[in-house]
């Protein structure tokens, strides 16, 4: 049985260290994000999580590295003249809603 809680603490720190760099470099490492992505997807395929607890998870720790929901982020950085492809910082399926999972 995988343990949520652990689940969960490490995908805080996970994505604590990538919110961190995001800040100071205005960039995210590729390699980084495919993990992170990786991470996310072995959880859904395991159904240890759905969509929305993970989702709930990744918002609380975005809200609180950056003081702004995703959203209110993502406005205000296409609001920039520079808007920084690796600001995408929540996996593809996750932000469009794609069931990994059929079931």
């Amino acid at each position: 049985m995988i343990n949520k809680k652990r689940y969960t603490e490490i995908l805080t720190q996970l994505l604590n260290e990538h919110y961190a760099e995001i800040k100071r470099k205005s960039s995210v490492s590729k390699d980084r994000q495919k993990y992170i992505d990786g991470y996310l997807t072995a959880a859904r395929a395991l159904n240890v999580f759905d969509y929305e607890e993970l989702k709930e998870v990744i918002d609380k720790i975005h809200l609180k590295a950056f003081g702004k929901t995703i959203k209110e982020r993502k406005k205000s950085d296409l609001s920039e003249p520079s808007l920084d492809d690796g600001l995408l910082d929540i996996p593809t399926y996750i932000r469009e809603g794609i069931n990994l999972v059929e079931g």
